[in-house]
């Protein structure tokens, strides 16, 4: 029997909502899960992660233990499209995969709240994690080992714009330009803007979209660490039809919002930008609904 996990990238903190935001956009990684007599083969990914260290497989080890699924061999076969190392949650889609590829073989799969637990325990934080189990845009909190999310309705129908750039930037990398303590003014300021987005998104107050992805906890900081991201964001801030724009995840992609019915989007920001993003690639998605799916072959 095959088990065969899809997990869709996601796109977290959404400005002001450091650790806390995220959403599941229509991009995928798939994982295949073959129980063998003994080994371990990992097909699909580069050479040097193909051993017991790769992620997918330690979080299928976690996945095993709490699910008391007894094995001796394993074959995961990885495919898909979401980029390494470059903020949209590539990590988490592994992590998401090995649970519930192990949760699979006993058909505990659908136990999403037990997964998110153990995904948030890999993965330290659930803001990627949860909208890849449940889909769509939710809001985590962890208190001590419990992790409590709630989903946002998003009431208009939006695109994300995915300016991707050609280089990588390390979460640890990203993290260690944080400062260990907020100015007061800015606590305030990033707690406001949080509320504003999350409020706008549900009443589909588009015209608060633009404040309430303004960010003072991360953004100035990891900023300097992306080539052109200031003036890449100066620029998507000119433009009206452009409702928002943000740093996903620890970057180095940028998102922007724009309305479903904004067809020439692409094209626009494309031309505005010019040789900001040369050599970037840039993908237009929808809000993934779902989360993951898990089917047997």
């Amino acid at each position: 029997m095959f088990v065969k996990v899809r997990v869709p990238a996601t796109s977290a903190n959404l400005g002001p909502g450091f650790d806390v935001a995220g959403l599941a956009v229509t991009l995928y990684n798939t994982f295949t899960f073959e129980l063998l007599d003994e080994g371990l083969e990992i097909l699909g990914c580069p050479e040097q992660f193909a051993n017991k260290d790769n992620l997918t497989y330690r979080a299928f080890e976690e996945g095993a233990r709490y699910v008391g699924l007894d094995y001796k061999g394993l074959r995961i076969t990885n495919e898909g499209d979401v980029p390494y190392t470059r903020g949209l949650g590539s990590s988490s889609t592994c992590i998401v995969a090995g649970i519930v590829g192990a949760f699979a073989f006993k058909n505990r799969y659908e136990e999403r709240q037990n997964i998110l637990e153990l995904a948030t325990k890999i993965e330290g934080h659930p803001d990627n994690v949860a909208p890849a189990i449940f889909g769509g845009l939710t809001v985590s909190v962890m208190e001590e080992h419990k992790v409590t999310t709630l989903s946002i309705p998003v009431k208009q129908e939006y695109r994300y714009v995915a300016l991707i750039p050609p280089f990588t930037l390390s979460t640890e990398k990203a993290r260690s330009v944080l400062p260990q303590t907020l100015d007061r003014a800015d606590a305030i300021k990033n707690v406001s803007h949080l509320a504003l987005m999350v409020a706008s998104l549900i009443n589909g107050y588009d015209e608060g979209l633009k404040l309430g992805f303004k960010d003072r906890f991360h953004q100035p900081y990891r900023g300097h660490l992306i080539d052109n991201f200031f003036p890449i964001m100066e620029t998507l801030e000119k433009d009206e039809r452009v409702l928002g724009a943000y740093l996903s995840g620890a970057g180095p992609t940028i998102m922007a919002l724009i309305r479903a019915d904004d067809t020439m989007g692409v094209v626009r920001i494309k031309e505005e930008l010019g040789s900001l993003i040369d050599g970037w690639q840039v993908e237009k998605l929808e809000l993934d609904e779902r989360g993951f799916t898990c089917d047997f072959l």
